[in-house]
């Protein structure tokens, strides 16, 4: 298999997460990095010494010869980087969600599938083993008819303590939880089962109107299942993350985002191994799977078309949701 050359965008933490998991893999080779902020660049230049900080992306991208262009930045950022990758026909692997404004991410679809770009986005449950067991769970008839599926988000505080240099997060323009973590959930319950559609009005409390939302309760259906998301912010509590698939036999839960749990009416078991529940588990498996899609290998990780799906079904959500 080919030794990927990697450039990336974004040094900030998720970045910095990135390249700490492809430096210890043995298909990814890291040539460069570059981000808007001189401070993040210094940072990490001193986290990272043996890899060249470039002074703009345009270097990065011209001066290297990259296989793959990871885009770690703001949501509103990715065209922008997508659209200097298509000029140089490079392989995309981009942060959800892919944008935030609809026009713009059908522009974003369209590059990449008029130039016949690579391109993947990282939402963990395309590989995640918590996912891929539950898929496999499912097909099998162990749950039965699927019958509900529930999200329930709880944060002491938004942005989370390690994200709170990443301020945009905090802000309505393009952070949020709906759109950081429940759009994770959404997708797994789109590969799983099929795309949700909202039902009814969502309600939605933010503190101020350009600040991100600190609550939001809404319904979906896939189908006729229906799919309920609660989620809320504040209070000395501890984080809480919970996808819960209810089935005529039996049910299923991920909680703390990467263990998976069988549920019977009185009984419960873990299915994954403490190993194979650990958050390094899911990041090595997303690195495994995009290697081996890069050479050519029939395994599918979340595309731009994939993400766009998510991206219009979040922002749909906030948009028709009413201010309590």
């Amino acid at each position: 298999m080919k030794l990927i050359n990697v450039g990336i965008i974004g040094l900030g933490v998720i970045g910095k997460r990135m390249v700490q998991n492809m430096g210890v893999h043995p298909k990814f080779n890291i040539l460069g990095g570059y981000d808007i902020s001189e401070k993040k660049r210094s940072e990490f230049n001193n986290e990272f010494p043996e890899i060249k900080i470039y002074a703009s992306a345009e270097k990065l991208i011209r001066e290297t010869e990259l296989d793959l262009l990871y885009i770690g930045t703001p949501p509103a950022s990715h065209a922008e980087y997508v659209k200097m990758s298509a000029s140089r026909k490079l392989a995309i692997f981009c942060e959800k969600p892919l944008c935030v404004d609809d026009s713009q991410g059908s522009e974003l679809v369209n590059i990449v599938e008029s130039n016949k770009i690579f391109n993947a986005v990282n939402f963990v449950y395309s590989s995640a083993p918590a996912a891929e067991a539950a898929n496999e769970y499912i097909s099998s008839g162990e749950l039965g008819d699927p019958i509900g599926i529930d999200i329930s988000l709880t944060f002491s505080r938004w942005p989370r303590k390690w994200q709170e240099d990443a301020t945009w997060l905090g802000k309505n323009e393009e952070g949020g939880f709906m759109r950081e973590v429940i759009s994770h959930f959404f997708y797994l319950s789109y590969r799983l089962l099929g795309l949700p559609k909202w039902v009814g009005t969502p309600i939605i409390n933010r503190p101020t109107p350009k600040a991100a939302e600190v609550f939001f309760q809404g319904s979906c259906t896939i189908d006729d299942i229906p799919l309920t998301i609660n989620g809320c912010v504040g209070g000395k509590v501890n984080d809480i993350v919970v996808w819960r698939l209810r089935g005529t036999r039996s049910s299923l839960r991920i909680f703390n985002w990467y263990h998976l749990e069988r549920q019977g009416e009185k009984d419960s078991s873990l299915i994954l191994s403490e190993a194979e529940s650990k958050p390094q588990a899911a990041y090595m498996a997303q690195l495994d799977k995009l290697a081996k899609q890069m050479n050519n290998e029939k395994v599918s990780l979340a595309d731009f078309n994939d993400a766009f799906q998510i991206q219009k079904l979040v922002e749909e959500g906030l948009r028709r949701s009413i201010q309590i």
